[in-house]
């Protein structure tokens, strides 16, 4: 009637659609439930500590367009507990401070600098303080000019099945300005 091969497929495609809506039903409720919010997300940036330099500095902070292009250079604290973001879907957290800034040529600019992926929730409170730009912050038109900046973290949660789900700190975030380095130069 049946032969081995037909009753193994038809096992194995049951197996198979099982497995695929159980997993569909656990996106489901993941993407229902949601994850919990950042509340006490603290950012500070000492303006002490802001630099312009034109040196080039480490192999991934290198414009290779102009050897002249004024790099910034600061740091920051960050306190952060994204614990609540943690559930029995949560495979980790990936995290990022921005500066987002306006130029004269463009009206929104935003510059990873610093980012950490967080894989459990014994880690997930973030609390550093004088952490250095990890990545170069960089202007398109390569000179900085007093330009207000805000300092803010996003994340994205991966979850082990499901679709990312993505938050950020206060949308006002950290504010500070980004001297010129003629203007450092004259100090």
């Amino acid at each position: 009637m049946y032969n081995l091969q037909q009753r193994a497929n038809n096992a194995f495609s049951l197996a198979l659609s099982v497995f695929g809506t159980v997993l569909a039903v656990i996106a489901l409720i993941s993407a229902i439930t949601g994850y919990g919010n950042i509340n006490n997300d603290k950012l500070r940036v000492d303006s002490k500590n802001i630099k312009v330099v034109t040196r080039r500095y480490g192999p991934e902070n290198t414009d290779y367009r102009n050897s002249k292009s004024e790099f910034v250079r600061f740091q920051f604290d960050i306190d952060a507990d994204f614990t609540p973001l943690f559930n029995w879907n949560t495979k980790q957290v990936f995290v990022t401070a921005v500066a987002e800034y306006q130029s004269k040529n463009f009206e929104r600019n935003q510059v990873v600098i610093w980012d950490k992926i967080i894989t459990s929730k014994d880690k997930a409170h973030i609390k550093l303080r004088n952490v250095r730009n990890k990545y170069a912050m960089i202007d398109i038109s390569q000179k900085w000019n007093f330009e207000r900046a805000n300092l803010t973290l996003l994340w994205d949660v991966t979850p082990y099945v499901g679709i990312l789900q993505a938050g950020q700190s206060n949308r006002a975030g950290t504010q500070f300005t980004l001297p010129s380095f003629i203007s450092q130069q004259a100090k």
